[in-house]
């Protein structure tokens, strides 16, 4: 029986590790931009529903073209996601739930244009062919501030891509 147990408690903490890599994957993917990685991460059905339900997605490929669209080099924005402080429940043993603290900066140097947040993302997580992918991710924004850069003196270093105007 002890076997049993700790066979079991061990399969409990791979899965809350497993899910742990997970999220930090999305949030480099959207940072990096990489869809592939950000396709690889979701369910096909998944829901996302982000800015406090302004941008809400059905699935999997609604929300990549969103992404696509709304994040491509040419527009220029610098976006970063961070988080921390996970609270994975697994719900069964294929189905989990997570709570994430996390800070966003949106930046836009041509706008001069800043949009820094601290929300909390509320997860479900569904593990499909033995590999745990978000089924739903959305957050709850605690705090947002926006910036306009011009009254700030500041240094910035960056992709070339970032700061430099497109080929014509």
């Amino acid at each position: 029986m002890a076997d049993a147990d700790l066979a079991a408690r061990i399969e409990r903490l791979e899965s809350i590790e497993e899910i742990k890599a997970l999220k930090h994957r999305y949030f480099r993917a959207m940072t990096d931009g990489d869809y592939d990685l950000l396709r690889d991460v979701l369910t096909e059905d998944v829901v996302t529903s982000y800015s406090d339900g302004e941008y809400v997605f059905d699935d999997r490929e609604a929300l990549l073209r969103f992404l696509v669209e709304s994040h491509t080099a040419d527009r220029k924005v610098i976006a970063y996601w961070m988080c921390a402080m996970p609270e994975i429940e697994l719900q069964g043993p294929d189905e989990a739930t997570g709570i994430w603290a996390f800070y966003h900066q949106f930046f836009m140097p041509e706008q001069h244009h800043v949009d820094e947040m601290f929300a909390y993302y509320d997860d479900r997580y569904r593990r499909e062919d033995g590999v745990w992918r978000i089924a739903y991710t959305g957050y709850r924004r605690i705090v947002n501030q926006e910036i306009d850069r011009r009254d700030v003196a500041y240094k910035l270093k960056a992709p070339p891509w970032a700061v430099t105007a497109p080929p014509a």
